[in-house]
């Protein structure tokens, strides 16, 4: 029986199938065309092809699995991303049910609890939704903030594009959660291994980094690397509009991203305080991830 993989060539899906063949374990990588599939077979990974809204062809992607990782790629270009990820949630569910998955392990946000006001997050909180009950243990990681989310603000000061850190956060002195990307797929992998009998029916994880961070303390670390004082500068929504719609994105997915920006800056956007959830800190700091590149 394969450990199955959805969005096997993204960050945190690559960082699973990683985490997987570490420990020799068969797995199974879904993913959307055969453009990719040899950089997996060449590892001995088994390849899926299929489109995370087509519920039948996920249902023979599931066969046989032990375990399903399954995650929602925000369909930025989509006119509308939130139906968008109705369509990939209900397709998810219907083929986790029909291939009569054991257990599945979601990939959620900080903040997918709320039904409103959370902008992109508000995706998660449709899977997450869909997901529940469809098989007899399901997990979900609400991961926080991805520390590579600021990669391209640093790439553009590295490369001298700016003298300062873009921050499309206003509040340049407020520490939010963050977490690498590496220790999710981690976490994730460690939960699609653990023995039956140590997962709950419905497990809930929030999982940061071992700190939060400001763009002020992103900026320092920038700072610290380059060798030379990098101030964070807040974007204003304007030049978040000319930029997105400069890469062609359409206005819902602008609003979207705005709306959750302020979601986090208005602090709408947190962890909650159940005590049924389970709280995971990482081991990776943003200085480790970001002086990688």
């Amino acid at each position: 029986m394969s450990y199955v993989v959805t969005g096997a060539s993204g960050q945190v899906g690559s960082a699973v199938v990683d985490y997987l063949l570490a420990q020799s374990l068969p797995v199974r990588a879904v993913i959307r065309s055969e453009n990719k599939a040899e950089s997996f077979r060449s590892r001995h990974v088994e390849v899926a092809i299929a489109d995370l809204t087509d519920g039948e062809a996920l249902t023979k992607s599931f066969q046989g699995a032990k375990v399903v990782f399954a995650m929602n790629s925000t369909a930025l270009t989509s006119p509308d991303l939130q139906a968008a990820a109705v369509k990939v949630s209900h397709a998810l569910a219907s083929a986790i049910k029909a291939a009569k998955v054991e257990r599945v392990v979601v990939l959620s946000s900080v903040g997918a609890e709320r039904s409103s006001k959370t902008g992109n997050i508000l995706t998660t909180h449709t899977l997450e939704e869909a997901l529940k009950g469809t098989a007899p243990q399901v997990v979900m990681v609400r991961a926080a903030s991805f520390m590579e989310n600021w990669n391209s603000a640093v790439s553009a000061v590295k490369s001298g594009q700016s003298s300062v850190l873009g921050s499309a956060f206003q509040k340049l002195d407020r520490k939010f959660p963050h977490v690498a990307t590496n220790d999710i797929g981690r976490v994730v992998a460690e939960y699609m291994t653990k023995p039956s009998s140590e997962v709950d029916k419905l497990v809930i994880i929030e999982l940061e980094g071992p700190q939060d961070y400001s763009p002020n303390d992103v900026a320092k670390v920038v700072s610290d690397a380059l060798g030379k004082t990098v101030p964070a500068a807040a974007m204003t929504e304007e030049m978040m509009c000319d930029l997105f719609n400069k890469l062609g994105f359409p206005k819902t997915t602008i609003d979207n991203y705005i709306e959750m920006v302020r979601g986090f800056d208005d602090n709408t956007i947190r962890w909650t305080t159940d005590e049924n959830v389970i709280r995971i800190k990482g081991k990776l700091t943003l200085a480790d991830v970001l002086n990688k590149n």
